[in-house]
């Protein structure tokens, strides 16, 4: 049976909005976890924090970052994600019915405690996972996407609306 619903697609088409439109009608009593947001200037985007569902947040990644962990233009603060993002998962599977892992991408893959987190949660069948996965092709993240149990929306800009409408259909008809 799926039980983890993972939004695929390019960057900006709107997966992490999507999330959030779901949980807003699940409401946040009932849903826990984190979700991803970007840090722009006036023209570009310089980064990414964690927000939790109970109002955290910390920075992961930016382009000023010193850190030595790179992934692309951005320094990863694994440590600083690590933290938050695990943290927020275990208060989730203890106390709320959908856990929000967003996002599932290369730089979340640099940490293994997060992978076999990952892995476990949906190996495991025990709680309902929303979240997005990145589209492009990475060994652990392809892992990811072939366990059972899994069901994948690919979202792009002329299905965003019907996408996200069959994702809270499947969703609510295990709640």
């Amino acid at each position: 049976m799926e039980t983890c619903f993972l939004l695929t697609g390019k960057p900006r088409v709107g997966k992490s909005t999507a999330i959030i439109q779901l949980i807003n009608r699940i409401g946040a009593e009932h849903v826990g976890g984190f979700y991803t947001e970007e840090i722009r200037n006036e023209t570009d985007r310089i980064g990414f924090n964690c927000v939790t569902l109970v109002g955290e947040s910390v920075r992961i990644a930016s382009v000023d970052s010193t850190s030595s962990i790179r992934i692309g233009r951005y320094g990863v603060e694994l440590e600083a994600f690590e933290n938050l993002a695990l943290t927020s998962i275990r208060q989730s599977l203890k106390t709320k019915k959908v856990t929000v892992i967003d996002e599932i991408g290369y730089m979340q893959m640099l940490s293994v405690p997060f992978r076999k987190m990952v892995f476990d949660l949906v190996s495991s069948s025990q709680h309902l996972i929303i979240g997005t996965i990145c589209l492009d092709s990475h060994p652990e993240i392809d892992k990811i996407k072939e366990l059972p149990g899994i069901k994948l929306y690919v979202m792009n800009e002329e299905n965003r609306e019907l996408t996200t409408e069959a994702l809270e259909n499947d969703l609510f008809r295990l709640l």
